[in-house]
């Protein structure tokens, strides 16, 4: 486990809108954990090293997709995610990863592309900082 995930004092407001896809257009790698590979693979009927040839690169001992030419990402539809039940861990935790929420300004920072933040119920910080914790986890050194 990598160092705790400090996060705000502030309240913590979020809820996914249906439809938006605007986390998955956003610059940036989507990077993949081990046991991302084989449940994205059997969702998609590939072996992994199918998969990984079709929609995924190795980079510096990491693993992660690719960005075809046409849009942000290979599993982006109109209305979402082609694999939204089995998608990668880190669209998962989005827009709970450690950068976001270690403080009220990184917060709002993100709300700017992702219009769930701020809206909904308050979220117990204890499940804020579980999210956070299991993307730090997962990419230590991304």
């Amino acid at each position: 486990m990598s160092e705790l995930v400090q996060i705000g004092r502030h309240h913590f407001r979020f809820e996914c809108l249906p439809a938006c896809t605007n986390c998955c257009r956003q610059p940036g790698e989507v990077y993949l954990t081990a046991e991302d590979v084989p449940r994205i693979a059997r969702h998609l009927k590939l072996t992994w090293k199918k998969f990984l040839r079709r929609y995924g690169e190795a980079v510096e001992g990491e693993l992660r997709l690719t960005t075809p030419p046409d849009k942000p990402c290979h599993f982006l539809l109109d209305g979402g995610c082609a694999i939204h039940e089995v998608k990668p861990l880190q669209c998962r935790t989005f827009p709970f990863w450690p950068e976001h929420v270690r403080n009220k300004r990184a917060w709002k920072l993100a709300g700017r592309n992702c219009p769930g933040i701020g809206v909904g119920p308050v979220l117990q910080k204890e499940k804020v900082r579980a999210e956070a914790q299991v993307t730090r986890d997962a990419f230590p050194d991304v």
